[in-house]
């Protein structure tokens, strides 16, 4: 069994146009992976625990959801159980840090949000088997695979304790120079987001502290970085490039230059 996609049935397929069109931006990519800076940023962000993906179970991730797109049989499953039984425990030992006694999955880069079978357990992963299955019905974690395969990067799994967060205690940070430039409300569904208002000052304080704290730990000069502040402090939640890819919140790539520092949430 070959376990390098050659994509044989669809070479202008929606993951071949993304693999081609951010290989150019790789090295930003990893950069902001979860894997690659959560050492660094440890004592400031969300409780994380890790396994990292060996080319092998990458590469079996990314045939076996090949496979079912293009109507092949699929992988034995007994090829997975080793990968399963290491989600396993992940997600038994997370669950035991979460109140509701659940967890949440991605991978290093992104989150698979896009998964059928993720939302409608709200997000929620409460077992390996469960896992597995999130991970291969998501496309967007399937495009990030292929990338990482054809640059030879073997990203992590990533799973963290459920946690009941307010919406309005999620914040996305632009930082340019290593310094804040611009800070935006980062659920904008909905429109204003109640209690956002009222907190707004002792959040954006909570943030500048926590950005001058990690100028220098900061993995890129510029990054686009999303926190939550439910107790007082901001905590690191994800990091992503400076590109236009990453969603500006209330800003915007064309229009804004970040010349001048602001607060943006909707009131």
């Amino acid at each position: 069994m070959t376990t390098t996609l050659e994509w044989p049935d669809a070479v202008d397929s929606r993951t071949n146009h993304y693999v081609r069109r951010w290989m150019r931006h790789f090295p930003l990519i990893r950069a902001t992976c979860i894997e690659s800076w959560l050492e660094g940023l440890s004592h400031a962000t969300l409780p994380t625990l890790l396994k990292t993906l060996s080319p092998v179970e990458r590469d079996l991730l990314v045939e076996e959801r090949w496979r079912r797109e293009s109507g092949r049989p699929s992988i034995d499953p007994c090829q997975f159980d080793e990968l399963v039984l290491s989600l396993e425990e992940l997600v038994l030992a997370a669950q035991d840090a979460s109140e509701p006694g659940s967890t949440f999955l991605r991978l290093g880069s992104r989150a698979p949000i896009d998964s059928q079978l993720a939302r409608k357990a709200e997000l929620q992963v409460d077992g390996g088997p469960e896992a597995l299955e999130v991970l291969l019905d998501s496309p967007r974690l399937f495009d990030d695979l292929c990338l990482f395969q054809e640059c030879g990067y073997s990203t992590s799994l990533i799973v963290r304790p459920w946690l009941r967060l307010p919406r309005w205690c999620e914040l996305r940070a632009f930082i340019r120079g290593r310094r804040l430039v611009g800070l935006s409300q980062r659920i904008l569904d909905g429109g204003p987001l109640h209690g956002l208002a009222q907190r707004a000052d002792a959040l954006e304080e909570a943030i500048l502290r926590r950005c001058d704290e990690l100028r220098q730990a900061w993995p890129l000069d510029e990054l686009v970085v999303d926190f939550a502040c439910p107790d007082g402090q901001a905590w690191v939640v994800d990091l992503h490039p400076w590109l236009p890819w990453t969603s500006g919140g209330l800003f915007s790539w064309e229009e804004d230059t970040f010349s001048e520092y602001s607060f943006r949430y909707l009131r």
